[in-house]
């Protein structure tokens, strides 16, 4: 089956073809790092993440390019607001960013350009724009004339009056259209600002995104990825600045991930998480609180293209289903830990349930990347296993082809988890204090039951359940292990 992509372009799925075959070059807006990143920023990162993971087990050579906006009105806000030099303002909240992404096993960029360090290319790309006549310089400032390219609004759909009442839209009287957009703005007084044939001043928001992608994918690249907060006007600008005076496209598919929204007021209205709103809910303090596969499986539960509802219900219910797909993990490995018996257990629906949930795994994904029914797929393997489990008394054994299905479970189960960027494998503590603590609560437990003091047994299984330790009272005595 060929990997089928929703393209926002012409809001139909797609069979996705590559420009080059064997090779995708996919570009995704990142963050503009003026404050703390929060769960939304992590949804959409997880969300192309995803994306990636599955073209390149597919056998694609994927460039991923993710960009960094650190020239942008909030940051220098932020720079006079903080008293720091605003460099060391983007750099700061870059970093954050990028070690919340490994908490979230985000894989790293290909190539994560910054504006600041092309803004030569941005300069080159305006000026193309001037010389076709597409934009004009006014009072130092430069605006791109929207008229001039008459398919403007075919991403978002937009008609003349919505395009302007309601959205980014600067107001600015010395332009020749409402609709128009500064590609260059000139300096203002305490800001930074880089020389251009406009005199000083510093790149518009939009173009940045088209010079960084034309330098590293080249024209047509395959897949522009973000968030549906930036169909209009930011993609829609993209295009517009990018194509206008050339032939071709810009790229080839545009994909963009739902929002997360929280609830607005005692009404339960919901809206979608954003700086701008003020209902942000961090992403380290999430990370801090419920872990990164957690979180990472919470974003995955839902389609890319869907808005999820964020709470601490959802995110409980994401720890325990990726917490069934660890046991199920567990589960092989003790069951691989039986020797082989001659006349042991076959366990064929074991494998016939290895072979569909592999088979659906991959129809899923190929579908647009359907992530819940992909994860229902795993889940529909560990059922098979905790019924092969289940069934496993102490003289059980298995033949050496039940053994070979286990095996093939075990491996299926991992690799098509690792696709998801979600690992089985258990959070453990180092051999230190806090390790020793929990050992020595764990004897505790030990003597109070072997006293019949079971109230008290009870008691340090549920505070240690409250800490994220999972106590398991097997018939050669008790293990534990992180749940995180």
């Amino acid at each position: 089956m060929a990997i089928q992509i929703y393209n926002t372009l012409t809001r139909q799925k797609e069979e996705f073809v590559p420009r080059e075959p064997g090779k995708v070059s996919m570009y995704v807006c990142g963050v503009t790092p003026y404050a703390p990143a929060h769960v939304g920023h992590g949804r959409s990162a997880v969300a192309f993440d995803v994306v990636r993971r599955w073209l390149t087990y597919r056998g694609h050579e994927v460039t991923y390019v993710m960009n960094v906006t650190d020239i942008e009105d909030k940051i220098f806000a932020a720079s006079q607001a903080e008293g720091r030099e605003w460099r060391e303002v983007a750099d700061e909240y870059t970093e954050t960013y990028l070690d919340e992404l490994r908490a979230l096993a985000v894989l790293p960029p290909t190539l994560m350009p910054k504006a600041s360090e092309h803004v030569g290319e941005i300069v080159a790309l305006v000026q193309r724009l001037v010389d076709s006549g597409h934009a004009y310089a006014v009072d130092g400032d430069v605006a791109f004339h929207v008229p001039g390219f008459p398919d403007y609004g075919r991403l978002s759909r937009r008609d003349l009056d919505s395009q302007i009442v309601g959205a980014r839209v600067e107001e600015d009287q010395r332009k020749k259209d409402p609709r128009d957009f500064f590609l260059w703005k000139a300096a203002k007084p305490g800001e930074p600002s880089w020389d251009s044939p406009w005199g000083p001043g510093r790149p518009g928001w939009h173009i940045e995104c088209s010079a960084m992608s034309e330098k590293y994918l080249g024209e047509g690249f395959d897949i522009h990825g973000g968030g549906t907060d930036l169909v209009f006007p930011h993609h829609e600008n993209e295009i517009a600045q990018s194509e206008a005076g050339r032939d071709g496209r810009f790229a080839r598919y545009w994909m963009h991930n739902g929002m997360l929204n929280v609830t607005r007021d005692e009404a339960d209205e919901e809206e979608k998480m954003s700086k701008s709103l003020g209902n942000v809910i961090g992403l380290r303090e999430t990370l801090m609180r419920v872990g990164g596969p957690a979180l990472r499986y919470f974003c995955i539960a839902a389609h890319y293209r869907s808005d999820i509802p964020f709470g601490d219900e959802a995110l409980e219910m994401a720890g325990s289903a990726l917490e069934r797909l660890r046991i199920g993990r567990q589960t092989l490995d003790r069951l691989l830990e039986r020797e082989a018996k001659p006349g042991g257990a076959e366990l064929e629906d074991l494998e016939e349930a290895r072979r569909m949930a592999e088979t659906e795994f991959h129809e899923a994904m190929d579908d647009d990347f359907s992530t819940p029914r992909a994860l229902a797929a795993l889940h529909g393997l560990v059922g098979a296993v905790n019924r092969a489990g289940a069934g496993a008394s102490a003289s059980f054994a298995p033949s050496q082809q039940g053994k070979a299905h286990l095996r093939e479970a075990r491996e299926t189960l991992v690799a098509l988890t690792e696709v998801l960027g979600l690992s089985l494998a258990e959070a453990r503590l180092a051999r230190g204090l806090e390790f020793e603590l929990v050992q020595l609560l764990v004897e505790v437990r030990q003597k109070a039951r072997a006293a019949g003091q079971y109230a008290i047994g009870d008691e340090v299984r549920r505070r240690l359940a409250e800490l994220g330790i999972v106590l398991e009272d097997r018939p050669e005595g008790t293990t534990w292990r992180v749940k995180r």
